[in-house]
């Protein structure tokens, strides 16, 4: 929330001219607007150009009882130019500043409020900003202060140099100097700084009540020199930090991260493929070899014991009892599964015995040690990931057979409707949507990177998934 006390006309390169607010009346009502609705935990105070501005900012804090207040002097912009007069100036000192947990000036407005103090002095050293931040903090009164170093580069002595590589910001909280040291960037990305810094130790000090100033202070300035590292050079003069530099766009709306994977440029051609295979349709318009079915039904045997690995090492991976307890129900559901498999390949001629011995084909030795690897050497929602194309794509090619305008229906016309039964029914979907779930729910505070990790992970398993599909259709001798 904001109460704006004056207006400049600036760019880059410097402020043209200041409108500053007169309506003392006004900028009271635009204080208590804020203060008497959302309430207010930290103030940070920037341009008050007039002393009667300073005044009723100043008694507005005082009536509200703001428990932290960062006062930001701002009386000369980082291209040099004076923003208020010496009234004002006055007024910051003796009413204002003596409120402030912290104030925040730098090497020019520090040496100008002494000079206000009766304190004629040049600040070209780094004992100098130590010595100003005790002066100014017995002489004010406020809880801290903090010299900001930035016009003053350091070299590995921490000596004032032409050719600095360290800049140091020196805060004296009324016991301690405390030295905030970083390396100098040579840029003219700065427009802003003061503000910026000021503003971050505020939020720091409203999202923390029991944080220290050191604390608050320091962190800030980690930011700051990091909005400053990675800002983007705009304007011929000194252009703006980058504020935004550690907020990141999602690649998707939270709970749409099985959408943005199925259409990711590396899986969509994939995922297509995948679940209108040849195989699929050959089993909706009844014209797959039995052969390739029957072998597809003892290979599926083979993956469901691996499947059921995969999940005991999901287990392994899980660090709460919760998911424990969870893989172990979903093993338990595989064995089921099993059983029914079993008992289904039995209408086939394919007994017991037939589908323990078989030999593991390639495709599926690929796919199903593929899964164990990611499981191994990956977290546990890799895992997961590496998974979920066998849950996710079944339903959805069982959704599209049924779609297909070719499909054969019934038990009676099509040899093979049970199998779209099954995974077009509802317990199937159910477990699907059970799937997406897990991965939606874990997968909405992860990095840009870490996406792009699991998006490689889920486009690998579904080509494996097209391959286990490719091997059942190439078998067309029984074995």
């Amino acid at each position: 929330m904001t109460c704006i006390t004056g207006l400049t006309a600036q760019n880059t390169q410097g402020v043209r001219s200041i409108f500053p607010v007169t309506d003392q009346t006004f900028v009271q009502q635009a204080l208590d607007a804020v203060f008497e609705d959302v309430g207010v935990d930290a103030v940070k105070t920037g341009m008050l150009s007039l002393k009667e501005t300073v005044m009723t900012v100043s008694e507005r804090l005082s009536h509200y009882k703001v428990k932290s207040l960062v006062v930001d002097p701002v009386m000369i912009s980082t291209s040099g130019a004076n923003l208020i007069n010496d009234d004002a100036i006055l007024s910051y000192i003796n009413v204002l500043m003596p409120l402030a947990t912290v104030i925040t000036p730098n090497i020019g407005e520090a040496e100008q409020i002494l000079r206000h103090l009766g304190h004629e002095t040049k600040i070209s050293s780094l004992e100098d900003m130590e010595q100003a931040a005790i002066t100014l903090q017995k002489k004010i009164n406020c809880k801290a202060v903090l010299v900001k170093g930035g016009h003053l580069g350091l070299n590995a002595s921490l000596i004032a140099s032409d050719s600095p590589e360290f800049i140091i910001d020196v805060l004296y909280d009324g016991a301690e100097i405390h030295r905030f040291k970083a390396s100098y960037l040579s840029s003219t990305s700065t427009h802003g700084t003061g503000c910026t810094l000021s503003a971050a130790i505020a939020s720091n000090l409203a999202s923390h009540p029991e944080i220290t100033i050191q604390k608050a202070v320091g962190d800030a300035i980690s930011y700051v020199q990091h909005a400053i590292y990675s800002a983007f050079p705009l304007g011929s003069g000194h252009g703006p930090v980058n504020h935004i530099y550690n907020i990141q766009q999602r690649q998707f709306t939270p709970g749409k991260f099985v959408d943005y994977l199925i259409n990711h440029p590396k899986v969509k051609p994939l995922w297509w493929n995948y679940t209108n295979h040849p195989f699929t349709q050959q089993i909706g318009n009844n014209t797959l070899s039995m052969d390739s079915f029957i072998y597809f039904l003892r290979q599926d045997y083979v993956y469901l014991k691996h499947y059921a690995r995969c999940h005991g090492l999901a287990a392994y991976k899980a660090d709460d009892m919760k998911t424990i307890q969870e893989a172990a129900v979903i093993i338990n559901q595989i064995s089921h599964e099993q059983k029914m498999h079993i008992e289904y390949c039995k209408k086939f001629g394919i007994s017991a015995d037939q589908l323990e011995n078989e030999p593991e084909g390639l495709a599926t030795y690929a796919y199903s040690r593929y899964i164990l690897d990611i499981g191994s050497r990956e977290d546990w929602l890799s895992l997961q990931v590496a998974l979920s194309p066998c849950l996710l794509g079944y339903g959805e090619a069982a959704a599209n057979i049924l779609k297909n305008p070719a499909t054969v229906h019934g038990h009676d016309k099509n040899r093979y409707w049970k199998w779209v039964e099954d995974y077009s029914g509802e317990d199937f979907n159910m477990a699907a949507l059970a799937g997406r779930k897990i991965l939606e729910e874990h997968t909405v505070k992860l990095s840009h990177e870490q996406i792009e990790k699991l998006v490689d992970i889920f486009a690998t398993a579904t080509q494996m998934e097209c391959e286990f599909w490719t091997q059942a259709l190439k078998h067309q001798t029984d074995v």
